[in-house]
């Protein structure tokens, strides 16, 4: 079964290895002339106000322009808005180029050369490959106070060296209330959770991917929840403590273009206590010096439906497509400052396994954190993914990531994190030892790992893989 052809590290890889990036860009902190901790504690993840100023398109509570500090410049009079539409809508632009760029990177060190990490590297306990692993040129600005645009380039040194991550135009305060309906439009992340996709102080994203055709060797771009979609949503914030959003996108296809579209989602979330969810109504954090602090209870579902088509194994001009459901829960407790996350979600494939039959994966996470310092958050990270195929053997893997996360300056972080592992399902090799990787790339959509020859019947593994560094910056 190609299953068995896995890493033990598959959660590892999609949370801990994926580089992490930054949502709220210093375009944004230089356009409002504040710093980063106005909405970051360690960035990507966002204070309450933060996680405000993202629902409300990437602006401030209240009217947005009374906020800004920067030079705009008009594209049109204040008077068109009282001849329109015999004249068009009047909007501004910022006076300088709203630009950001930054850099992360990682490097890992292994316990010995028997670890999986090390056998991806042909041994290698400590390399520093990756310590330069991605760049991104960020743009983000406000075209109005309710049109908001954000884009996203990443470069890397991989076959595809420069790739369009996002780009976004926020509509925002259509009809009725403020920030009761927005519209997004363009290549984003779908929104499943009240919080940010990134709001994780050791993870690069909050909800845990499992590429499931990817795994059982169906698609080489496989589908998973938290990725860039080309798509339309409607969300909002109710009242200031309920969030909803609803959306279609493009979801993944590597058979070729043209299918319908099939995939969409739906998400919805209470929060009790604390800020509000748009931040208005209060002048802002309840204690200045610790604006990432409150006590407060947030819950949230989501459901998705996604259809990816890929070829056929052993017929690949033929189509074959596996629809998925999705039912997801979460929950974010915080208590000043310390902050528990919780959440699972069950995803069923009709056609997910190497013979194309039908597969179940099961996805639970959590992680604790204290913020200790405003530079320094201690965490630990648990995640656990089940894989049960039609008519075959599941596969279990538990990954969990104790770690510290520190602020160096205001826009350079480092990570430092343990990564242990215990899976069964899963084959060791002739020798009894742990997997074997084939393949170096630090994502694992680039590679899986097989056990090497004469590899050993299916058993249980435990092993601590790496320390994990991270260094990013923004600027």
């Amino acid at each position: 079964m190609r299953i068995l052809r896995l890493a033990a590290s598959v959660l590892a890889l999609t949370a801990l290895w994926l580089p992490s990036k930054a949502r709220s860009i210093p375009a944004f902190a230089r356009k409002y002339g504040t710093s980063c901790l106005t909405c970051h504690t360690i960035y990507p993840k966002l204070t309450p106000f933060g996680e405000a100023f993202r629902r409300n398109g990437y602006r401030f509570p209240g009217v947005d322009s009374d906020y800004v500090k920067q030079d705009v410049v008009a594209l049109g009079q204040d008077a068109n808005k009282k001849t329109f539409p015999n004249s068009v809508w009047p909007g501004t632009l910022p006076a300088s180029v709203p630009i950001a760029v930054g850099f992360n990177g990682q490097t890992l060190v292994s316990p010995d050369r028997t670890s999986s990490v090390a056998r991806g590297r042909n041994g290698a306990v400590f390399n520093l490959d990756d310590l330069v692993a991605e760049g991104h040129i960020w743009a983000g600005a406000s075209l109005s106070d309710t049109v908001t645009v954000w884009a996203e380039l990443t470069l890397n040194e991989s076959s595809s060296p420069v790739t369009l991550e996002h780009a976004q135009v926020l509509f925002n305060d259509l009809v009725g209330p403020a920030h009761v309906v927005n519209l997004v439009v363009g290549k984003g992340f779908p929104t499943l959770s009240s919080f940010g996709p990134h709001s994780s102080y050791l993870a690069d994203i909050q909800i845990p991917n499992a590429p499931v055709t990817g795994m059982y060797g169906l698609s080489a771009d496989p589908f998973v929840l938290v990725d860039n979609y080309k798509g339309l949503e409607l969300n909002g914030v109710v009242a200031g403590r309920f969030n909803y959003a609803v959306g279609v996108n493009s979801g993944k296809n590597t058979f070729s273009s043209g299918f319908e579209t099939e995939d969409a989602y739906a998400s919805a979330g209470y929060k009790v206590g604390g800020m509000r969810l748009d931040g208005e109504g209060s002048g802002g954090a309840a204690d200045p010096l610790h604006p990432w602090a409150e006590d407060a209870l947030t819950v949230h579902g989501f459901v998705y439906h996604s259809v990816e088509h890929f070829p056929t194994p052993g017929a690949p001009t033929l189509a074959s497509d596996d629809v998925g459901l999705t039912l997801g829960v979460g929950a974010r407790a915080q208590l000043g400052s310390l902050e528990l996350d919780l959440g699972f979600y069950g995803q069923t494939h009709s056609h997910g396994t190497a013979t194309l039959g039908g597969v179940t994966a099961d996805v639970t996470w959590g992680e604790v954190s204290y913020v200790l310092f405003p530079w320094m958050v201690p965490a630990i990270r648990v995640e656990h993914m089940r894989l049960a195929p039609d008519g075959g053997p599941s596969v279990d893997d538990l990954h969990v990531m104790p770690g510290i996360a520190f602020l160096v300056r205001p826009n350079m972080k480092v990570i430092l994190a343990g990564n242990f592992e215990s899976a069964t399902g899963f084959p060791q090799d002739g020798g009894g030892g742990a997997l074997g990787w084939q393949g170096g790339s630090a994502d694992w959509g680039s590679f899986v790992l097989t056990p090497k020859p004469g590899a050993g019947p299916a058993q249980g593994l435990q092993e601590m893989e790496s320390i994990a560094i991270f260094l990013a910056w923004a600027m």
